[in-house]
């Protein structure tokens, strides 16, 4: 929808501070005619979401995560490359960080579907490519939820640096490959010692098996 669509650069433009009226200005129609379409700014920045963040997510990213037929390696290259394609654009990364200042729902909602869909997930994969307790036994700790989010984050600062701080990025992909090479690097050694922490029973001093063979 063309409104949808102008919404969508409005935004990504001036943030959610911007006024419904400019933005009617600009499509050169009048505020009435817009509120027609959308009562509300609410409502108008609902389908922002909807178009911006939940159509672009790809359902197959979830399955693909948890085919252990692939070795975990090559699954997070390939999620990960796939999803920068996505968030990889002018109004995703500045829709996102405009809602986070302005404590409009759309951070919130996208992180918690993050969370749930890719974070924990790549959490158990870890667990299960190294030879620790699944989640169902020994529940997820903190830390290792945090360890990936923190390549998530690193995946992000990739659109952060090109569409908030304007720098030139070469070779995008490149830095997805060194993300994950550092991530698999650590990983091991932290779901080991907070799975150890967690469970009911030690288990044992032995460093964890490569990755790269799972």
């Amino acid at each position: 929808m063309l409104i949808v669509e102008a919404a969508i650069a409005y935004f990504a433009e001036v943030g959610f501070e911007g006024q419904t009226r400019n933005l009617s200005t600009r499509l050169g129609v009048t505020n009435a005619l817009l509120f027609r379409y959308f009562p509300t700014k609410e409502e108008l920045v609902e389908q922002v979401y909807q178009h911006v963040y939940l159509r672009r997510w790809a359902n197959e990213w979830e399955d693909a995560l948890k085919d252990r037929s692939v070795p975990l390696e090559a699954r997070l290259r390939r999620f990960y490359k796939s999803y920068l394609s996505v968030i990889y654009s002018h109004d995703w990364i500045r829709i996102f960080f405009f809602a986070g200042l302005r404590g409009v729902n759309i951070s919130e909602r996208y992180l918690s579907r993050l969370n749930s869909r890719i974070v924990l997930p790549i959490c158990a994969e870890v667990r299960h490519a190294y030879g620790l307790p699944s989640p169902e036994k020994v529940p997820i700790a903190t830390v290792e939820s945090d360890a990936a989010w923190g390549l998530q984050g690193q995946i992000l600062y990739i659109g952060i640096r090109r569409f908030i701080y304007n720098q030139n990025i070469a070779d995008p992909e490149r830095i997805v490959d060194a993300a994950v090479d550092v991530f698999l690097s650590g990983i091991g050694r932290v779901a080991t010692a907070a799975s150890v922490r967690r469970g009911r029973g030690a288990l044992g001093d032995a460093s964890p098996p490569s990755v790269h063979a799972a």
